[in-house]
């Protein structure tokens, strides 16, 4: 399994306050982010990202692709706050373009802006090209 989304890419993503938000919501309240709900989250978006991307590429696929660090932790969030049963509708409306793009990816419908090991391509090699015979000086093949 891949690890798109971190504790870091959601920080970066959503911001501290945010997270303690969603995440610190039973007694005794911290002020910090509980770092247990949101890496099961983590875990849980990463799986299914790699759920929806197993079928056309080989997972995990380039971990740094921003396009699939982005879907990974708009999953992450919606995970994060469905098991404090808090899901807004922006985080309803974030998981389905998510969703929907992990799709799209997977019909080959639209590429992670990124090459993936599978597709990477090595750089080309310059070969000499063999032929029999004289070659023509005028390259017309005819002696």
């Amino acid at each position: 399994m891949g690890s798109y989304a971190t504790t870091a890419s959601m920080i970066t993503r959503f911001g501290n306050e945010d997270l303690v938000e969603i995440t610190d919501t039973e007694v005794p309240y911290t002020g910090e982010i509980n770092l247990i709900k949101l890496q099961e989250a983590i875990e849980a978006a990463n799986a299914e990202v790699d759920a929806y991307l197993a079928k056309k590429l080989h997972v995990p696929t380039v971990l740094n692709s921003a396009f699939v660090r982005m879907m990974a932790c708009d999953v992450a969030r919606y995970h994060v706050a469905l098991g404090n049963a808090r899901v807004s509708e922006r985080d309803e409306k974030r998981y389905d373009l998510a969703v929907k793009n992990l799709k799209a990816v997977n019909k080959g419908e639209i590429g992670i802006g990124a090459a993936t090991a599978e597709t990477e391509a090595l750089p080309s090699i310059n070969l000499a090209q063999m032929t029999s015979g004289r070659p023509s000086v005028f390259g017309n093949n005819h002696y």
